[in-house]
């Protein structure tokens, strides 16, 4: 019996685990097969459906990663992000599902909540997250973007080096690790992105640091202390806030405000030539150029592609009288540009696998060395065979770091220890504390009076769907006494159809004259302009070609020049054809007068750019990054091509013979193979007396002729440092101008380039060598994301300091991804030479978007401020009329008579309470216009000058004695006396 009922216990046992194992396996079939049919749903895009089915799938099992994940895809798709968010966190670490969880939360965290900070720290805890290799890439690239946007590019490329082993796309990471550190930030993406997160999250820290290091790139440095002293509330310790207000600092040129960093950032975050490269700066900033010397000398051994550590060396050598030395070192530093120039296309095309070993040796030569380990690995496995690559990698094989600082020495830590005995002040205060940057209650005030003027005209591009490439970059203005009545009078070239069209002829250029009571005339008839053959123009420059004291017309035009004699009575002749300026010329942008051979009369180079077939264009499809927003327009198939693709076309310089201009290109040295010029100045550079040229080229080297003498020319760019910029990239280059900038006699010079690139700055160092010093005066930041064309350089307050305006605008209508139309930039200078952006301050003209090109300068009322003129495209002329209430001046028209008429060449010195100011009488500049020829000089408070001297391009030197202020002066070659003009007049 009792074995029975055993038996019958045991039965009932396995009878009911048989059963409940059915149970679960049909629970378990019925949970996947609801599940594989939620999948099908949530494919279809059927969330509603899904969330139903999800619903109860929870409730059966609350613990299920993938239920959890998806039922958190299905809340987001319905709009319940906070729902969303909880089933994401509700997904147990360690599964495959966490990983897709915790990237879904991240991106919502950022996209839906402005929520920075939570999203950053969830992609760092997921790095090392299982899952697939290419959900952690997503990971990775997400937090790399969000690292983007905060300005912390080092810690992008660090994300790169770590994962590229086990990346999915190791060509990709290669681009992106160069791309983080000199790609341009898609700053209007980035800025709205920023912007609608600040407006979510006010609170969130990260938000700030991204604020913060937007405006630090466009130069608002006092907006980007204010938001990263917020930050440091938030995080005392964060070495990435500590770092972003060290290269604050640095660009500020803040030393205080430096060292005040240095005990809070890790060494370790800081590579070897990172560290020298800090080391450098600290030096120089604090006096010591012995010390900056060394380090500098130092990080091109650690890092020998450095190029901005080479160019300095340069200027060092070259400051110190090592002419040779200089020399060797510009040289060094042009094959690392050439070399930096062709990566840089290459990475900007389809990255094949043939073109692998090219890309290696690259960035070998410019001392990228983990992209050149990469590269080479990408070669060794394409070819496994040639033992090139293989060699390459071990003789790149990963060095130890010269110095290996744990992770509680800070980078004051490793200075102080590595400090020679020379060096100074890292534990010191700095020997001279930084100029504070002028306010912008000191900035210019300024209102367009264009309409009230009677200055109404409005360039006409000729903008077509096919997008060709002259339409963008036509458009130049010009300010002439063309009448000889002491007022400046404006001469606008005008455009069209492109290529002509019979259905819609020329309307021609336009002539402006001046009635001195505030109102201009319209001229062109009663001048002769109106008659004269029309086409599609590009640019005016003015000279008097014939030293009969009538400042004459010289106009480039698609195919053609056109060259406009001044009859003295207030009319023109037509002259091209008489003085062998005839004939078709293919693409002439800018121009330049000057007396290059010292002869007495005025000699002409003009700029050509490149090969275009106006009847068969090529046609560049449109591309943007983003959606087009309805602002461009809605056809728009085609965007202008970039010029490389396209062969450049020879300068040509042109002798003045007396009655004939003709062409010694080739036997004056001029050899131009890769120009593209778009912009030239004229000036005697290097004080050796005779005028010399600085061409502006568009993404190729610029060019700086230096004058042999006897019309003989030798290209000096590299050697001189004004080929690139300090980084060693060709830049697009625009216009062109040229002035003392920082007080010390020497004339600075600058070139505007492309969006993304900033105006560049080359400081004269004296015998011929340049440094650029954009940076460091303050100039990159405000214009680094605006496209700039027409520069010019002038006193716009009276205080003795030159100012700049830049007309800017885009190319292509890309928006949003780039901003097209654009304000003209107005940055005031202070005592060092640092320029303020003043734009918002000086009035609403400077904020008006605008696609500018042509920019000019003048005082156009005779009342001692200088106006500026500005011409853009489809939209009307501006002109921002000075009324600054503030500052005397001296004007000053030069007479030569054994010199050229103009004056071009001569450099005048004012001496007023003793200081010393320098304006050189220049030819050409800006943009494809020009400006007043008079000189200005602002005086501030002074009510005489004690001296004026006058170096006239034949060699003679006249001084003349004390002068009134708030007046305006002939000076006459060889004269004593100045003869007062009948036009300035203090106010």
């Amino acid at each position: 019996m009792i074995r029975s009922r055993r038996r019958i216990a045991m039965l009932t046992v396995a009878v009911l685990a048989v059963s409940g194992f059915g149970w679960w396996a049909v629970a378990q079939r019925r949970f996947a097969t609801s599940l594989e049919q939620t999948r099908r749903l949530m494919e279809a895009a059927r969330f509603p459906e899904a969330r139903e089915r999800l619903l109860s799938l929870r409730s059966s099992r609350p613990r299920d990663p993938e239920v959890g994940y998806r039922f958190g895809v299905c809340e987001h798709a319905a709009g319940r992000i906070p729902d969303s968010l909880a089933a994401w966190s509700s997904v147990p670490p360690g599964t495959e599902w966490w990983l897709k969880a915790g990237l879904a939360r991240a991106k919502t965290l950022v996209g839906d909540l402005g929520r920075f900070s939570e999203a950053e720290a969830i992609l760092e805890s997921l790095l090392d997250a299982p899952g697939s290799a290419a959900e952690r890439d997503g990971a990775r690239r997400t937090l790399a973007e969000l690292y983007f946007w905060e300005g912390r590019r080092p810690d992008v490329q660090r994300l790169i080096k770590a994962a590229w082993r086990n990346t999915t796309d190791p060509v990709g990471d290669l681009r992106d690790h160069w791309k983080a550190e000199t790609a341009p930030t898609l700053f209007e993406v980035v800025r709205e992105e920023i912007e609608q997160a600040a407006a979510k999250a006010p609170d969130d820290d990260r938000v700030w640091l991204a604020q913060a290091d937007l405006a630090v790139q466009t130069g608002r440095l006092a907006e980007a202390e204010a938001k990263l002293d917020q930050c440091l509330k938030a995080r005392p310790d964060d070495p990435a806030v500590w770092r972003a207000r060290f290269e604050l600092a640095r660009v500020g040129d803040d030393l205080e405000a430096a060292l005040r960093c240095l005990p809070h950032l890790p060494a370790e975050r800081f590579t070897d030539a990172e560290q020298l490269d800090v080391r450098a700066w600290l030096s120089r900033r604090g006096g010591d150029l012995l010390a900056e010397r060394a380090a500098l000398e130092r990080l091109v051994v650690v890092a020998p592609g450095d190029s901005r550590a080479i160019d300095r060396l340069a200027a060092l050598a070259a400051e110190s009288g090592e002419a040779d030395k200089a020399r060797e070192l510009r040289q060094r530093k042009a094959a690392r540009d050439a070399a930096k120039d062709r990566y840089r296309l290459l990475m900007d095309e389809p990255l094949a696998p043939a073109r692998f070993a090219e890309l290696a040796s690259l960035s070998e030569s410019i001392g990228r060395t983990f992209e050149a380990r990469g590269w080479w690995t990408l070669r060794a496995a394409f070819a496994p065979s040639n033992p090139t690559a293989k060699e390459a990698l071990a003789r790149l094989r990963e060095p130890s770091r010269t110095s290996s600082p744990s992770p509680d020495v800070t980078l004051a830590d490793l200075l102080k220890s590595d400090e020679p005995r020379s060096s100074p002040r890292l534990s010191r205060e700095p020997a001279a504390p930084s100029t504070p940057p002028t306010t912008t209650a000191s900035a210019p005030s300024f209102r367009d009076d264009a309409e009230a003027a009677g200055l109404r005209f409005e360039f006409d591009n000729g903008r077509s769907p096919q997008r060709q490439i002259p339409e963008t970059t036509a458009g130049g203005v010009a300010l002439l006494d063309y009448d000889g009545d002491g007022w400046m009078d404006v001469y606008v070239v005008q455009g069209g159809a492109f290529p002509a069209n019979p259905e819609r002829p020329y309307q021609g250029d336009r002539l402006f004259r001046n009635l001195g009571d505030g109102r201009f005339e319209d001229a062109t008839e009663r001048s002769g302009i109106a008659r004269m053959a029309k086409g599609f123009g590009h640019g005016v420059t003015v000279g008097d070609i014939d030293n009969d004291g009538h400042p004459d017309l010289f106009v480039t035009r698609w195919r053609s020049y056109a060259l406009y004699r001044n009859r003295g009575d207030g009319t023109f002749a037509d002259v091209t054809a008489d003085f062998g300026l005839d004939g078709d010329r293919d693409w002439p942008t800018s121009a330049a007068f000057a007396d290059l051979d010292n002869d007495g009369d005025l000699d002409l180079y003009v700029c050509h750019y490149l090969v275009w077939d106006a009847d068969h264009p090529t046609l560049c499809p449109r591309v943007t990054v983003s959606k087009a927003s309805e602002l461009s327009e809605p056809d728009q198939r085609y965007n202008y091509c970039t010029p490389r693709p396209f062969a450049a076309l020879p300068d040509h310089l042109f002798r003045n013979d007396g009655a004939r201009f003709v062409d010694v290109t080739a036997e004056a040295g001029i050899i131009d193979a890769e120009g593209r010029g778009l912009g030239v100045v004229a000036a005697d550079v290097d004080a050796d007396g005779l005028v010399d040229l600085f061409v502006a080229n568009d993404t190729t080297a610029n060019y700086l002729w230096h004058n042999l003498g006897g019309m003989k020319f030798e290209e000096r760019g590299l050697d001189s440092g004004v080929a690139c910029n300090a980084g060693g990239a060709y830049q697009a280059g625009m216009g062109t101008a040229c002035g003392d900038i920082d007080g010390d006699g020497r004339l600075d010079l600058f070139v505007t380039n492309f969006y993304g690139e900033s105006t560049t700055c080359f400081r004269n160092l004296g015998n011929g060598v340049f440094g650029d010093h954009g940076g460091r005066l303050g100039l990159a930041g405000p214009s680094r994301y605006l496209l700039g064309f027409g520069v010019c350089l002038f006193d716009a307050n009276n205080d003795g300091r030159l100012d700049v305006a830049i007309a800017n605008g885009h190319v292509n209508d890309d928006r949003p991804d780039y901003p097209y139309q654009m304000p003209t930039l107005f940055l005031v200078g202070g005592a060092d030479g640092r320029l303020t952006d003043v734009t918002e301050a000086a009035g609403p003209p400077w904020t008006v978007p605008r696609v500018s090109r042509g920019l000019a300068t003048g005082d156009l009322d005779n009342d001692g401020r200088v106006d500026v003129v500005v011409l853009p495209q489809k939209s009307p002329l501006g002109f921002f009329h000075n009324l600054t209430t503030k500052g005397r001046f001296l004007t000053l028209t030069l007479e030569g008579t054994s010199s050229n008429r103009d004056g071009v060449g001569a450099v005048v010195t004012v001496t007023v309470d003793g200081r010393r100011l320098r304006r050189w009488r220049t030819g050409g500049g800006s943009f494809q216009s020009a400006s007043d020829p008079r000189l200005h000089f602002g005086l501030e408070a002074a009510e005489r000058v004690d001296s004026i001297e006058v170096r006239w391009p034949s060699g003679r030197v006249d001084q003349y004695p004390t002068t009134a202020a708030d007046r305006g002066y002939r000076l006459r070659e060889g004269e004593s006396t100045p003869i007062p003009l009948p036009g300035p007049r203090g106010r």
